[in-house]
Formats: structure tokens, sequence, C-alpha cells
């Protein structure tokens, strides 16, 4: 993995500074999807489980009694 990195990188640092800006904000606006998927992905994983009666609710005091 760390060899495909580094030719990726390598690669990288033979464009332009412009592309290279370029490259910098079409990443970091796919990392910003990708963590929003995760979220969402974890929102519905838990509405499910809330769903399906896997969840409790209530208070911090019932947490702490439960404990």
């Amino acid at each position: 993995m760390t060899s495909n990195l580094d030719s990726i990188l390598d690669e990288i640092s033979n464009l332009s500074l412009e592309d290279q800006e370029l490259v910098d904000e079409i990443m970091h606006k796919r990392i910003i999807e990708g963590k929003r998927k995760e979220i969402y992905a974890d929102y519905r994983a838990a509405l499910e489980e809330r769903v399906q009666g896997q969840t409790r609710s209530g208070s911090v005091s019932d947490l702490f009694r439960n404990i």
C-alpha cells in the first residue's frame, strides 16, 4: 500500500501547482462526502436498532442506576 501511495504522491508532485491545488480540493470534498456517508450509515443503523427495540432511552440517572 505504501508503494502505491508513494507513486501517487510522486505523480501529483509532477503536476503544476495549480493542478496540485485542484487535486487537493477534489480530495478534500471527497473526504467530506465519505464522512457524510459514514455518519448517515451510522444514523440508519441506530434508527434500525431503535425500531427493533435494541436500544433504551432514559435520563442520566437511569443510566447510572443500570451500571
